[in-house]
């Protein structure tokens, strides 16, 4: 009897030291990394950075020339025009810099007027283009796009763009217009790219100051009006993707740049002007391949000619209903533009 209370003893000690020893849960909260933050890319010329009249007074309009409002209205739009008239729309939070190089000297429009290159981000706000009186696809992305974001946890939209810039050299070797990489540049790569890669770090510098940590899930594009005649812009732009896809891998998704979505649009083929856009194997030819490529590549199909096409309408050589001259899109087809940008990215899960 002694012997078996003396191992019911043991087994019952060893239990209790079993219990001692095993680990304690922390009373210690478990500290959490920053919030991600989505961040939104925007390059091109004049109909990324924003060419088209929102109805800002002093330009000629009257009261009845809010082509912003009217826009809306006609396409039944949520939310209400005045939200970006006022920047009353705090969960998208841009940072741009666009110019206007039709002037000497060439003028510049930016979030940070005082130092254009450093950036700063504000609420959405019409004006966010080379000139106040301009809107771009900004203000449509951020109808689909709203949704997805808050105040607390805003998505990020980082702007830059010039007009009539180029992939190719017909401005001249050392011009601002240049978007080229070092690949096609002979070891040089043109001042534009440089520096709106200098301009994307320091917007996510700022991002990260905000308390976020910044994930670029989309590089938006729009631009090839200045290359209609390049037989090499399908190499060149092949390079460009690269280059910013290989630049911007640390701030990606998982760290891998291929996650970064690339989203082109089809250049105007209506007939009012040509860009050699309509020809087989031009243009939207060499766009539509580079899309194909990859499953991370789309392109928003804006074409007259194409069945399903959207048909974007671009202006007169007057303000036709908020277009600016007979390059850039009215009023309600840029907002459409940035609808189509912002519904590739939600309905392939690239905004969540």
């Amino acid at each position: 009897m002694k012997k078996r209370l003396l191992v019911t003893s043991l087994l019952l000690s060893l239990g209790l030291a079993s219990c001692n020893d095993a680990p304690k849960a922390s009373s210690t909260p478990v500290e959490e990394g920053p919030k991600k933050a989505q961040v939104i890319v925007m390059s091109g010329q004049s109909n990324m950075e924003g060419s088209t009249l929102w109805g800002e007074k002093g330009h000629g309009h009257d009261d009845d020339d809010n082509w912003l409002e009217k826009a809306f209205e006609e396409l039944g739009t949520q939310y209400d025009a005045a939200d970006y008239i006022e920047g009353n729309v705090p969960e998208i939070q841009m940072s741009f810099r666009c110019f206007y190089p039709y002037e000497n000297p060439i003028k510049v429009n930016a979030s940070n007027m005082e130092d254009p290159l450093a950036g700063e981000f504000k609420n959405l706000q019409v004006g966010m283009a080379n000139q106040t009186r301009f809107i771009g696809p900004e203000i449509g992305l951020a109808n689909i796009l709203r949704e997805k974001a808050s105040e607390e946890t805003p998505i990020f939209f980082i702007k830059s763009a010039y007009g009539g810039s180029s992939l190719g050299d017909q401005y001249g070797a050392n011009s601002e217009y240049i978007w080229r990489t070092k690949e096609d540049g002979n070891g040089t790569e043109g001042k534009l790219w440089t520096e709106t890669k200098e301009f994307v770090h320091n917007n996510l510098e700022l991002i990260e100051e905000l308390g976020f940590e910044p994930e670029i899930k989309a590089w938006l594009w729009h631009q090839g009006e200045s290359d209609g005649n390049n037989a090499n812009y399908g190499t060149q732009m092949r390079h460009l993707i690269s280059e910013f896809r290989s630049e911007f891998a640390p701030n990606a998704v998982d760290e891998d740049g291929e996650n970064i979505a690339f989203v082109d649009c089809t250049i105007y083929d209506g007939g009012r002007i040509g860009y050699n856009a309509e020809k087989e194997g031009g243009l939207n030819d060499m766009k539509k391949s580079i899309a194909a490529e990859a499953d991370n590549n789309y392109i928003i199909n804006a074409s007259f000619i194409d069945e399903g096409g959207l048909k974007l309408q671009i202006g007169g050589n007057s303000d036709l209903d908020g277009g600016f001259n007979k390059y850039h899109y009215i009023t309600k087809d840029c907002i459409r533009l940035g609808e189509a940008y912002g519904n590739i990215l939600v309905d392939n899960n690239i905004i969540e």
